[in-house]
């Protein structure tokens, strides 16, 4: 009997020396961090008026349907209940499914001239807006804030594809019996056409938009490999459910930006109250760095969706008017196990026999989805998400049942 002990004992040290440089590296052993916290109301975009940037610093671009036609229109004002502005659509009489084609053939200055001298404006109300950017087919970046790296448990930034149709700010989410329905506040980017080299981004106009990459997280710890976190896995299927991409209500086209992207900050709330801060200018990767790490690995299958490998972006540049999903701040349900519940977990799988079941990674991982199933922060039906960047606009979620 003493023998049995004295095994199980140096078994039990050895697993413990296996697992927890993983863990430490890959979910970050910290008590979960509190980020709801009580503050004064925030802003409903639909009641309050919106900080537009003039058409000479940065051209502010809505898309809605009239007259069986996607219309473009230059906003230069937003009250929060409507937008006012330019129809581009009808000035130029065309009527593309993506706002950069309408622009495509004109510089900067000649968009900001023909707004300009264009007399007649139009009013176009929130609920008729269509999603800023269409698409189904999106880059994303994880983890590339070091705070949210922290909370989470990771330690590198890695992409991976998203499958889903975009949807607009005024966005209704319907949720699914079983999901653990996290937040995710990110900047937007969009390029008027392919994108094959970093060089490329000082001869081009570049759009920006606010999203929110809604994680059904799930679905991602039942797919994910415990020991390459950063490989992917699990994430397109967790972030690619009807729903999961609504946009701001229009993309900002910055004549200069690199200073554009330093003024940004975002912020997102829960029925009230604030979960996520952050600014752009706080990215690991820098846009320039993603567009790097993203073209380095074109072609290449390394990522998992539906059971099946697949590569991030079709062919060898990055599509026009897909967005690239850039990451998201601290302050996300989410948090990595604590060390105390990691080595719990581990005595009871060596103790009750579990490794005759599973092996080790997996188990971890499914006992902590059942805690996370407990976890009251996780959205769910009556619950209002406003997600805003500045000059941007706001997304306002209604998670329905």
């Amino acid at each position: 009997m003493t023998r049995i002990i004295i095994g199980l004992s140096i078994g039990f040290v050895l697993t413990l020396l296996d697992i927890y440089p993983v863990y430490s590296r890959l979910l970050q052993t910290l008590e979960r961090i509190k980020t709801t916290r009580d503050v004064a109301e925030v802003h409903n975009f639909r009641r309050n008026s919106q900080i537009i940037k003039s058409p000479e610093e940065a051209l502010t671009i809505s898309r809605f349907y009239q007259d069986s036609r996607v219309h473009t229109l230059a906003v230069l004002e937003d009250d929060g209940e409507s937008v006012t502005g330019v129809d581009l659509s009808a000035a130029l009489k065309r009527y593309d499914l993506h706002s950069f084609d309408i622009i495509m053939d004109m510089g900067f200055d000649e968009v900001v001239k023909l707004i300009g001298k264009s007399s007649e404006k139009i009013v176009v109300k929130y609920e008729e807006l269509l999603p800023c950017v269409a698409g189904d087919q999106h880059l994303a970046i994880g983890i590339n804030y070091a705070e949210h790296g922290k909370e989470t448990g990771q330690v590198r930034p890695f992409m991976f594809p998203k499958y889903v149709h975009t949807d607009p700010a005024i966005h209704q989410l319907n949720y699914t019996g079983g999901w653990l329905l996290d937040h995710e506040v990110e900047l937007g980017i969009v390029f008027p056409s392919a994108v094959c080299a970093v060089a490329d981004l000082d001869h081009m106009m570049i759009g920006f938009l606010v999203v929110n990459d809604f994680t059904d997280r799930a679905t991602l710890m039942r797919k994910m490999d415990s020991k390459n976190v950063t490989g992917g896995k699990g994430f397109p299927d967790a972030k690619s459910k009807k729903g999961f991409l609504p946009t701001g209500p229009y993309m900002v086209i910055p004549r200069n930006w690199r200073a554009f992207v330093t003024e940004l900050k975002l912020q997102l709330s829960v029925n009230g109250k604030i979960r996520q801060e952050g600014a752009a200018k706080d990215m690991v990767w820098d846009i320039d760095k993603i567009i790097e790490h993203s073209l380095a690995v074109k072609g290449e299958k390394k990522s998992f969706y539906q059971d099946k490998m697949v590569v991030l972006f079709e062919g060898d540049c990055i599509p026009a008017n897909s967005i690239i999903i850039t990451g998201t701040p601290s302050g996300v349900v989410f948090n990595a196990p604590a060390k105390s519940f990691i080595v719990g977990t581990v005595t009871r799988y060596i103790f009750t026999g579990g490794f005759f079941k599973a092996k080790m990674h997996p188990y971890i991982l499914r006992q902590y989805l059942k805690k996370e199933m407990t976890n009251p922060h996780y959205l769910k039906p009556g619950d209002q998400v406003e997600s805003s960047i500045s000059f941007l606009g706001s997304i306002k979620t209604n998670v329905k049942e």
